[in-house]
């Protein structure tokens, strides 16, 4: 069963969220961090798999995408996700307060569900990655950077494209199709956002060693939107007893989207029910 609404962050911005419930007994609760540019109306078709197999699945739109409110692609502080994010989250769990959750992040989503767990260890039993920003693909050029921090002060809003190229996404040209022509999907960035988020990358890899929940992390491993090897090199630094980390070969950026998803999906459920059970 499909459920929408909208819960408001700590500032006031409205907050669009997306539920899957199963008829039947809920065996954990699985919460969905998108990636950039995107919204969680992409993620149906992982969100029905998960509901068929008794778990109930939800996700928000992050402020500045889908139908949440904020300026595309804008955000004055990185923590302004986390803000949102929290509310969301609480709002879910208090109506299952007996079931895990697991929080799974993809993308910049997974770059936001890591500082999620760093700041609230204790709201999730476990963390899903999937192709995680930790790593850009190509070292931003000096000028770039340094342009990008003096607008951040400046002209904190002023936007541009975020210069990632949707064939890159799947190797399944319908998913590639249907992005590019989907009206919720912006590819617009703030002179903010960039220095918030290269501050949020380097965050990420030197506080990873204080994560110790369960985590999976997942990268795609033809990925030209992301470095692969941030998910290594993350994965190294865990500290959690109970970590797997899987390269998925030849996959572009959206594991959960490609031609093969299939088996993606059932790795996936198979290491959430050795968790649940």
């Amino acid at each position: 069963m499909q459920e929408t609404g909208f819960v408001s962050s700590k500032d006031g911005a409205r907050i669009f969220w997306q539920g899957f419930k199963p008829s039947g007994e809920i065996r954990a609760l699985v919460l969905i961090s998108h990636g950039l540019g995107e919204h969680i109306g992409r993620y149906e078709h992982l969100s029905a798999f998960l509901e068929s197999r008794g778990y109930a699945v939800f996700g928000s739109d992050h402020r500045g995408h889908g139908r949440s409110e904020g300026k595309r692609g804008h955000i004055l502080r990185f923590e302004q996700y986390l803000d949102d994010y929290k509310v969301f989250r609480d709002s879910v769990v208090e109506r299952f307060p007996a079931k895990k959750s697991f929080l799974l992040g993809h993308s910049l989503g997974g770059l936001i569900a890591v500082h999620y767990v760093l700041k609230y260890p204790a709201d999730f039993s476990g963390l899903i990655l999937s192709s995680s920003a930790l790593k850009v693909k190509i070292e931003a050029n000096p000028v770039k950077l340094a342009l990008g921090r003096f607008f951040s002060k400046v002209l904190p809003g002023i936007t541009m494209s975020n210069e990632l190229d949707p064939n890159f996404i799947s190797h399944d040209q319908d998913v590639v199709k249907k992005y590019i022509d989907d009206p919720l999907v912006h590819d617009r960035v703030s002179a903010r956002w960039f220095t918030s988020f290269v501050s949020a990358i380097e965050q990420a890899q030197s506080r990873a060693s204080e994560i110790k929940i369960p985590i999976l992390v997942m990268q795609s491993g033809d990925d030209r939107l992301v470095d692969p090897e941030g998910a290594r090199e993350f994965f190294e630094k865990v500290s959690s007893q109970d970590k797997t980390l899987k390269y998925w070969d030849g996959f572009y950026h959206e594991m959960f989207n490609e031609i093969e998803k299939d088996i993606v999906y059932q790795f996936l459920l198979e290491w959430l029910e050795s968790r649940v059970s």
